[in-house]
């Protein structure tokens, strides 16, 4: 029988348990980890849990803004390990201007926003697995689909500045890697998508006040840029 193993990484615990539930219902078997670093000994356990009989994780779904540092930064080891399917989630749901159909995916095979975890994924999942299509789990799956469908704003009014800017940053770089991963300097890269930049920050400043003469958001940018490498280092 077709393997279904899947390692799932959000850093919200109630995002975590909703989405698990919504995949088992549809017959996957869901590992959870809340941040890069557990997911990377998960990772290397494989989905046996055992590093000496390592038995690959069918697939990778994470967030791509995770409490300890962007969540692209798992793709090259999932791969090296077998991972077969790689989807990325978003990390914050709100229609604005750089939210698009990315044209890079940075090594993923897919991406979904936070709010269609419940709908979406599954699919998405069994596609890329060439798995047989199911239908959708009824009554049982509406606490979880409803709790889904509402937490994707609420991560702009509960999360620290700091954290609130890295997890934007992450969205911007997930909806821009095409035009990021063509500049030769952080600078460029950051001239080249300064329209979505300024949507970045009049959203961070919608819920949060910051101190005159800061920018968290360009900060987290820039730090973002550098540990993926996707451009040249200055």
């Amino acid at each position: 029988m077709r393997r279904m193993q899947v390692l799932f990484v959000h850093g919200r615990p109630v995002i975590r348990t909703a989405t698990k539930r919504v995949l088992e219902a549809h017959g996957f078997s869901v590992a959870l980890a809340a941040s890069i670093s557990e997911a990377l000994v998960l990772l290397g356990r494989g989905a046996g849990g055992k590093g000496d009989s390592h038995i690959p994780w069918t697939s990778l779904v994470f967030e791509v803004g995770l409490p300890d540092g962007a969540g692209f930064e798992l793709i090259p080891s999932a791969r090296k390990l077998g991972t077969e399917a790689i989807i990325m989630v978003a990390s914050v749901y709100r229609r604005t201007c750089y939210k698009r159909r990315p044209s890079r995916l940075y090594g993923a095979d897919d991406y979904v926003e936070i709010h269609h975890l419940g709908d979406h994924l599954p699919e998405r999942l069994r596609g890329r697995l060439g798995l047989a299509r199911e239908e959708e789990p009824k009554l049982a799956m509406r606490e979880a689909f409803e709790t889904l469908q509402k937490k994707g704003d609420t991560r702009l009014t509960v999360e620290a500045p700091g954290a609130l800017a890295s997890l934007i940053v992450a969205d911007l770089l997930l909806y821009n890697g095409d035009v990021v991963g063509e500049a030769e300097t952080v600078e460029a890269a950051m001239s080249a998508i300064e329209i979505d930049l300024q949507a970045a920050r009049r959203l961070f400043l919608q819920v949060q006040n910051v101190d005159a003469g800061t920018d968290p958001i360009g900060a987290a940018l820039v730090d973002q840029l550098r540990q993926l490498e996707v451009v040249h280092q200055d």
